[in-house]
């Protein structure tokens, strides 16, 4: 009983500290997540016959780029976006307006009162023009998190020697059990992106068609967003549903939040499984969860990396054979899991 009450004395005084520490925390942890999705680039670059010098330099140079990039890109969206703010919010309440007058007009009456206090439109475009600010407040650790990525994939060239020296001291199977869970980190990051990609790229292609401002911004939240389970899709359907609705008036608000749909649909529940099949080995309950847990521990990047740092707590509890029935407790199936631990 006293070890039970110590070892959860212990858990809350380290989620409290890493509560407390998230400001240092949060850029080291994207930037082991952005490493590990960056691994199998540069071991793939290797497996070509590239030397390893040269491949480093390769995937370096196309982070460098992609940094640059997006930061310069985001800013310059966010400050005009801003700019207009004001004129945008007041041309989608008037679109609203002239949407219910409309309505009224085909004999469907609509209490504006009662619909603006239950919406409440400005608020919720005030609640998007935040979301946009936090996520571009996150580009301002850009500098930290691209060199933090350098030293980490010049450190991942001695890392599995450093493993397999431990091995020496005792701990048999270690390096095994890093590099099957290596194996399935890489497997989840590798199809998310690729499935984030074709949801950005796909945001883009239809913002495009309807002439809705800021596309290339909204479809690179898109493949940012992707990666929060559950509720990520949503959240990045609200700016540009709520521009359209703003620069366009109702009918292509609707249409662009259908293709939302079609989109979330198509990528989340046909895509996605289909290539991804159960490679988490988490309960949707756990990556519910997960996702509430992490975001209120790290924030916003906490919900974004919620299924990789699940899987870490459930590696890190399989090694233990005193926690390992509360891996199993998180997994999927107990088959799967129990039969893995067995190995």
């Amino acid at each position: 009983m006293n070890r039970i009450v110590v070892t959860l004395a212990a858990l809350v005084v380290i989620i409290a500290g890493l509560k407390a520490a998230a400001s240092l925390v949060v850029p080291f942890i994207l930037s082991l997540f952005i490493t590990m999705l960056l691994s199998p680039l540069l071991q793939w670059l290797m497996r070509q016959g590239v030397p390893k010098v040269l491949a480093f330099i390769l995937v370096i140079f196309f982070v460098f780029v992609l940094f640059v990039s997006l930061t310069g890109l985001v800013t310059s969206h966010v400050a005009d976006l801003f700019t207009h703010a004001e004129d945008w919010q007041a041309a989608m309440t008037e679109n609203l307006h002239q949407w219910m007058l409309y309505l009224d007009k085909r004999g469907f009456h609509v209490d504006q009162e009662l619909f603006f206090s239950m919406l409440q439109p400005q608020k919720l475009f005030v609640f998007t023009l935040s979301l946009v600010k936090n996520t571009s407040m996150m580009l301002s650790n850009s500098l930290l998190i691209f060199f933090t990525v350098v030293f980490m994939l010049i450190e991942s060239f001695t890392i599995k020697k450093k493993i397999r020296y431990i091995e020496t001291f005792g701990v048999s199977g270690f390096s095994k059990r890093i590099d099957a869970f290596s194996e399935r980190i890489n497997h989840y990051f590798t199809l998310k992106a690729l499935t984030s990609a074709v949801t950005g790229i796909w945001i883009v292609a239809v913002l495009y068609w309807f002439d809705i401002p800021y596309p290339l911004l909204w479809g690179i939240g898109g493949f940012i967003l992707n990666f929060i389970p559950v509720i990520g899709s949503i959240i990045a359907a609200i700016p540009p549903v709520l521009l359209a609705l703003a620069t366009h008036g109702f009918s292509d608000a609707f249409w662009v939040a259908g293709w939302f749909l079609v989109i979330n649909i198509a990528i989340g529940n046909l895509l996605e499984p289909r290539i991804m099949g159960k490679g988490l080995e988490l309960s949707e309950l756990v990556v519910f969860l997960s996702l509430v847990f992490w975001g209120w521990v790290f924030g916003k990047v906490g919900m974004l990396l919620a299924v990789p740092l699940t899987m870490v707590v459930k590696f890190a509890l399989e090694t233990n054979e005193s926690t390992r029935w509360i891996a199993i407790m998180l997994s999927d199936t107990a088959t799967t899991a129990g039969k893995r631990m067995v190995k």
